[in-house]
């Protein structure tokens, strides 16, 4: 009897076969946060009453280049464009918990409107990252080169910066631009990481909105 109770205790459970659970979605504490957008009523097209809305704000996360909705403490001082470590808003009480990623599509007006220029500044800020692309990224197909997949970048362009670099590697985006025909490198990561924001890519260089589904 001893025997059978405990095979009884120990039996699996045959596994639901229903809807996959969504993954739930964070942020990493250390992560780099800015405010995009401020939605204290709750999001407009949330099909709910005011009172029973959310106040959620939507942002992006740094080096991971994603975006998320996440809780508000509408008490606080929380401000657009305010960046910090997520940690950091979490201690200062002023983010919550992640209530979902989303797309670049899930904006609203002032998130689109604020994107790129926070983009650029943030694409200047990991420099040394976006400069080890150039000068050691490889194809990533026999036909494509990643360098290609750079807004802008044809045949001509990639050849003119596989030769730069093979002769002296690229130390600063003024390098780049002062060695070949690129006037403006951090213009063309940012307008990267918004295509792979917009899910209008097939290969994420930049963005890992994709790897974290």
């Amino acid at each position: 009897m001893e025997r059978r109770d405990q095979y009884r205790r120990t039996a699996r459970r045959k596994p639901y076969r229903g809807r996959p659970r969504e993954k739930k979605q964070f942020i990493k504490k250390f992560r780099d946060v800015v405010i995009l957008d401020l939605l204290l009523h709750g999001h407009p097209e949330e099909d709910r009453p005011s009172w029973a809305k959310t106040p959620l704000a939507q942002v992006l996360t740094f080096p991971d280049f994603v975006l998320y909705e996440v809780k508000v403490n509408k008490n606080s001082d929380i401000k657009v464009q305010e960046q910090k470590t997520y940690e950091a808003f979490l201690r200062e009480v002023k983010l919550r918990d992640v209530l979902k990623k989303i797309d670049y599509n899930d904006l609203t007006n002032t998130s689109k409107a604020l994107i790129q220029s926070i983009l650029e500044k943030q694409v200047l800020k990991y420099e040394e990252e976006f400069i080890n692309f150039f000068n050691n990224s490889t194809s990533i197909t026999p036909r494509m080169h990643a360098l290609k997949l750079l807004p802008g970048i044809g045949q001509k362009h990639m050849w003119e910066i596989l030769e730069a670099r093979e002769k002296q590697k690229f130390t600063t985006f003024q390098d780049i631009a002062d060695r070949t025909s690129i006037s403006n490198p951090a213009k063309l990561i940012t307008q990267r990481i918004i295509k792979e924001l917009q899910r209008d890519a097939k290969y994420y260089l930049f963005s890992k909105t994709q790897k974290y589904e």
